[in-house]
């Protein structure tokens, strides 16, 4: 049986639509045609090469309208041509979306931590990507001596011109007293992690492996980190863990995030990296 279309249809009845008519019907200006056009996503139904006025048939209309439902979904112009011309093979369009999706799964994720607003923590076992850092050591255990130091180093690798990543930075504390269910007030070193742009790190910057690491999210003001502390070393007892690697601490909602933020809706990541269990 053919699958063609059987149509008794004339195209050649129907009138073309002038750049107005066409506007109208999508909801556009006449501007934003030529925009289409300028862009190579529209070609109108004909020209005239006197006048230079533009007409348009269904074709033209029904494909705009695509075209905006396209760009609604985010596709950029590239993709939305490349589609037309691979004769509407979606692959390439799926594949930016799903993209798409898998950044807007980590964004819902990240606001589902700033958004528990009760004192709390969580415990799990996560995979730490690699991290390319500039390293600065301090000293100092209270937690306006992290704020400082931190602060400080920010500000003095934003000044050099240093690219930064998105990634919130981290520190990394040189302590194991919470290991054996205590806190010590002997000083140790810190060193503040700010991680940079792979493909613009400074000479000096400092490659961190990926690793497993034992994770604890604590909720709630920098009060409650020192149970934190004592919590987290707990649990690597009775699991019966090995650590790998010294503790890290990210601040991933607070005070520099945004000085009004209620310190009682921020949120920490202790990681301390730990051995593959084999």
């Amino acid at each position: 049986m053919d699958n063609a279309i059987d149509s008794t249809t004339n195209e050649n009845d129907y009138s073309l639509f002038s750049i107005r008519q066409a506007a109208h019907a999508c909801g556009l200006s006449r501007s934003s045609l030529i925009r289409l056009e300028e862009k190579g996503l529209l070609t109108p139904a004909c020209i005239d090469a006197d006048s230079g006025y533009r007409y348009y048939d269904n074709y033209n209309i029904t494909r705009i309208l695509q075209i905006q439902k396209l760009q609604r979904m985010g596709f950029r112009s590239e993709e939305i041509i490349s589609y037309y011309e691979s004769g509407g093979k979606a692959d390439g369009l799926l594949a930016s979306l799903e993209e798409k999706l898998s950044v807007l799964q980590q964004q819902i994720a990240e606001m589902r931590l700033r958004s528990h607003d009760v004192p709390d923590m969580s415990l799990s076992i996560i995979e730490i990507p690699e991290a390319i850092c500039c390293v600065r050591r301090y000293q100092g255990a209270l937690i306006q001596d992290k704020y400082h130091a931190s602060y400080d180093f920010f500000h003095e690798c934003v000044e050099k011109g240093i690219a930064l990543a998105p990634e919130p930075f981290f520190i990394i504390d040189k302590r194991t007293d919470y290991l054996e269910g205590t806190l010590s007030s002997t000083p140790y070193d810190s060193y503040v992690c700010m991680p940079v742009l792979p493909e613009q790190a400074p000479e000096d910057a400092v490659a961190f492996p990926a690793c497993t690491a034992l994770s604890l999210l604590v909720y709630g003001s920098y009060g409650n980190l020192n149970e934190a502390y004592l919590y987290l070393g707990e649990q690597v007892r009775t699991r019966g863990l090995t650590p790998a690697g010294y503790i890290r601490t990210i601040s991933l909602v607070g005070p520099y995030v945004g000085k009004e933020i209620d310190p009682d809706r921020y949120c920490s990541q202790l990681m301390l990296p730990v051995a593959d269990e084999q």
